[in-house]
């Protein structure tokens, strides 16, 4: 996503205040062509069908540059399970998985995922922060980032990037 980009990507992909009250038929609403169906997204924590999106993507569009994927979470993980085999069979991929724990939450399974052992590569960050209005620019973006070059310099060392 390229700064221009995003207007249009806003435009698409984020629709607040579109869901319905459970249990009422709602009707859905019609989408202007490239906007995601957001039934099929899921309206809880769906993070292994993301995860699967995008490194189907990804096969499908390979590019020469890596890709980082930024999970924000409120620490509401409840597959697990999938959630993990996705990265593993990621660790061979070109994308780095960015968690971000948001609120005093427990984390404990993105903490794990961060540390998963029998990977090619460690392919999965991990940092919380508390209250993010309190954390600086700056230093929010260190945090984002700083797994992700000693990442690239083992996915080269793996040969999982060029």
């Amino acid at each position: 996503l390229h700064l221009g980009e995003l207007p249009e990507w806003l435009r698409l992909h984020v629709r607040v205040g579109q869901l319905g009250v459970i249990g009422r038929k709602k009707r859905p609403k019609s989408r202007a062509d490239g906007q995601v169906d957001m039934r099929t997204v899921g309206i809880q924590n769906e993070e292994q069908k993301v995860i699967a999106d995008v490194r189907s993507y990804v096969r499908d569009h390979p590019v020469l540059l890596p890709t980082l994927v930024l999970f924000f979470s409120d620490g509401g993980v409840y597959r697990s399970k999938e959630i993990e085999r996705e990265l593993r069979a990621a660790a061979d991929e070109p994308v780095f998985w960015q968690f971000v724990g948001l609120g005093r939450s427990h984390y404990g399974v993105l903490e794990y995922f961060d540390t998963l052992p029998g990977r090619t590569v460690d392919n999965v960050g991990f940092f919380a922060v508390d209250d993010v209005d309190e954390v600086a620019d700056p230093e929010l973006y260190d945090r984002l980032l700083s797994e992700f070059p000693l990442w690239l310099g083992a996915a080269r060392e793996a040969g999982v990037l060029r």
